[in-house]
């Protein structure tokens, strides 16, 4: 076998192999990710106007949830800001003061989920409490290894 046909036979693998690989890639369904909001809707089998309630539940929990991250985001810039001082008072008033917005946040989670309860119907509650004891593989991130 020649060179230059031992070259065509590799090249013309190589072209196959990369159609492949392209086809494979372009018939692959993406994963759905819906979020927790269709999720919940659709595991305690809310109708139209607990829908639009949730939807409420929804905008105000994200408004709330997103003014706890910028004081959190704040706190932390000061608080490695203080890296360049020697000031442990400051650094661990700023500490003190992270856990206190992270846990307030934490409240904020819990009473969303208190205010989804309330808006289920009796017959739902049960569906609402399988919920709860999913919840933490339900709100797991696939996308985040743990540490």
């Amino acid at each position: 076998m020649s060179k230059n046909r031992f070259y065509i036979f590799v090249i013309v693998g190589l072209l196959i192999s990369n159609l492949l690989l392209v086809a494979f890639v372009l018939m692959r369904k993406p994963p759905h990710h819906s979020g927790p909001r269709d999720l919940i809707i659709k595991r305690l089998h809310f109708n139209e106007d607990q829908v639009m309630e949730y939807d409420e539940l929804i905008r105000q929990h994200r408004m709330q949830i997103g003014e706890k991250e910028h004081e959190i985001m704040d706190l932390k810039t000061q608080y490695y800001s203080s890296l360049k001082k020697d000031n442990k008072k400051s650094e661990d008033s700023l500490v003190l003061e992270i856990g206190k917005v992270s846990m307030e946040t934490e409240k904020i989670n819990f009473k969303h989920f208190q205010d989804i309860k309330k808006i289920c119907h009796p017959s739902q509650i049960k569906n609402f409490n399988d919920l709860i004891n999913d919840f933490e593989s339900l709100f797991n991130r696939p996308d985040k290894p743990p540490h």
